[in-house]
């Protein structure tokens, strides 16, 4: 089933009161693998993943370093941390565009 089908079908089920936004949040996150959180997110949301992290239905990794803040499957921690890696390089990459000049990776990061 693709992402598409399964967020209809979340957003069919939040529509009809069968789930509560919280509990929709949290199945989105499962559905598509990890959620990258590179800018600010609402109270509501964040503490509904935060509820599901402890219940041990979601993973979590702080924002590290240039790596951004990470909600994950729990069976997809390392796809988590490729995704955050993934973009930090697109990140720098975009900074090497500004100025004009190619950033040698093993130079920047230590990991």
């Amino acid at each position: 089933m693709s992402y598409q089908n399964d967020f209809d079908s979340i957003m069919d089920k939040l529509q009809r009161g069968l789930i509560s936004a919280d509990e929709a949040n949290v199945q989105l996150v499962q559905c598509a693998g990890v959620k990258l959180i590179t800018g600010k997110m609402r109270r509501e949301v964040r503490n509904a993943l935060n509820a599901a992290v402890k219940d041990g239905r979601l993973g979590h990794l702080k924002k590290d370093g240039r790596y951004p803040e990470a909600y994950f499957h729990i069976n997809a921690e390392n796809k988590a941390k490729a995704k955050r890696k993934q973009h930090e390089r697109e990140t720098l990459d975009a900074l090497a565009g500004v100025l004009s000049r190619p950033i040698d990776y093993d130079e920047i990061v230590s990991n």
